[in-house]
């Protein structure tokens, strides 16, 4: 195996590890603020310690994490305030995604994209939030893969997961569980139109929505 080879295949496993890390996140296996201890990561995720410490110097990268020297790395904190400013630029560049997506999706994406927001309906009503979070971020990622930039791809889902360490769930609510649902639904009908201003208004209010203090007493993924 070339040296190229191996820097390539590290850098997969590093990128594979971080987003298994940051789902759990997303899905507050680990909280706010919490510690998180490369000996428990190593076996929850069967990884290397050197893959694991590459996941978190990536992840710390994105400020999904924080690096504290000599302490070691927890999950990020963010105030309200920083929350804001973070959904605020979601809005300006998950609506900017909108025009490339209307112009590059094709039909068999559509109809992928279709079934998800099935499977998506399917887990409001019967399925654990891990099925909902999980079905959730695949249709978002299968939509976003079409924005043609792959920065900007990047960055939406570096700040998604940013947002994660404020106290904020994304469904406080089954009523906010279902209006997701809705605008699901809402985003098909655009694309199907091509319509990309509908999609970026949808895409707005979704973004917007999505998320609402959670109470003291923090339960449940966001």
């Amino acid at each position: 195996m070339t040296s190229e080879r191996k820097r390539r295949n590290t850098g997969t496993r590093r990128a594979i590890l971080a987003n298994e890390i940051a789902q759990a996140i997303r899905l507050r296996m680990f909280r706010p603020g919490e510690w998180l201890r490369q000996i428990d990561l190593e076996e929850r995720f069967q990884a290397t310690r050197f893959d694991v410490r590459s996941a978190l110097d990536e992840l710390a990268v994105r400020k999904t994490i924080e690096h504290v020297p000599n302490r070691g790395y927890r999950v990020a904190e963010v105030d309200m305030k920083t929350y804001e400013e973070i959904q605020a630029t979601r809005v300006i560049l998950e609506m900017a995604a909108a025009a490339g997506i209307v112009a590059r999706i094709d039909t068999a994406t559509i109809a992928r994209l279709d079934e998800l927001a099935a499977q998506f309906s399917k887990a409001v009503l019967t399925g654990s939030r891990t099925e909902q979070s999980e079905i959730n971020r695949i249709f978002h990622q299968l939509l976003y893969s079409f924005c043609g930039n792959a920065v900007l791809e990047e960055t939406i889902w570096a700040l998604r997961d940013r947002a994660r360490g404020s106290q904020i769930t994304v469904w406080s609510s089954h009523e906010s569980l279902l209006r997701s649902d809705r605008e699901h639904y809402a985003m098909m009908e655009a694309l199907k139109a091509r319509d990309g201003r509908r999609l970026a208004a949808v895409i707005a209010a979704h973004v917007v929505k999505g998320g609402t203090p959670e109470p003291a007493a923090i339960g449940g993924p966001g």
